[in-house]
């Protein structure tokens, strides 16, 4: 596995040039990705535990209530138009929000894994969707925002969940606590 490099960042395209690990060895690890942990809110359902999405390669994956969204980084923020198996939908963005971006140095076999991965989750939500109109799969302690960030974390061995505790429910906390061997 690759070595990891986990910092706050403004929200600016992932980056990791110039930074370097304890052991200053990141030859394998030349890719990155970012985990958004954004902040909870108390008056919308499900917000109170706060939200996380990923964002690779110029794509965001956020697994909302209602079904697995994609969409691009300034959309996820800003606001704007996102495919839903429902139709386009209008969405007002996350800027409300308080978010920090966790960028991770991943070998490219990682990366593809994670995206392959992601990729696979959001079609079988989608299928879902549509052979069950107006209903969702979303679980808080299984198929939740930060529940599926974890799971394709943890498939290349960065550990994204506290594990003093059980591995369900994930809390957009828990990120702040990644770490890779």
């Amino acid at each position: 596995t690759s070595d990891l490099c986990v910092m706050q960042c403004a929200y600016a395209p992932a980056s990791a040039q110039g930074f370097t690990d304890a052991r200053n060895s990141w030859t394998e690890a030349t890719d990155t990705l970012e985990v958004i942990v954004s902040d909870s809110r108390l008056i919308s359902q499900g917000s109170q535990w706060g939200h996380v999405a990923i964002y690779i390669d110029g794509t965001v994956y956020s697994r909302a209530h209602e079904e697995y969204v994609t969409t691009d980084k300034g959309t996820y923020f800003n606001g704007g138009t996102v495919y839903l198996i429902t139709g386009l939908r209008k969405t007002s963005g996350n800027l409300w929000r308080d978010s920090a971006g966790l960028v991770l140095k991943v070998t490219p076999e990682e990366k593809h894994k994670i995206r392959t991965e992601l990729e696979r989750r959001v079609k079988v939500d989608r299928e879902f969707r549509r052979k069950h109109p107006g209903e969702s799969d979303y679980s808080i302690f299984g198929n939740s925002c930060s529940s599926n960030v974890a799971d394709v974390l943890e498939l290349v061995g960065i550990m994204a969940h506290d594990p003093r505790w059980l591995p369900t429910p994930v809390t957009p906390f828990d990120y702040t606590q990644v770490s890779h061997p």
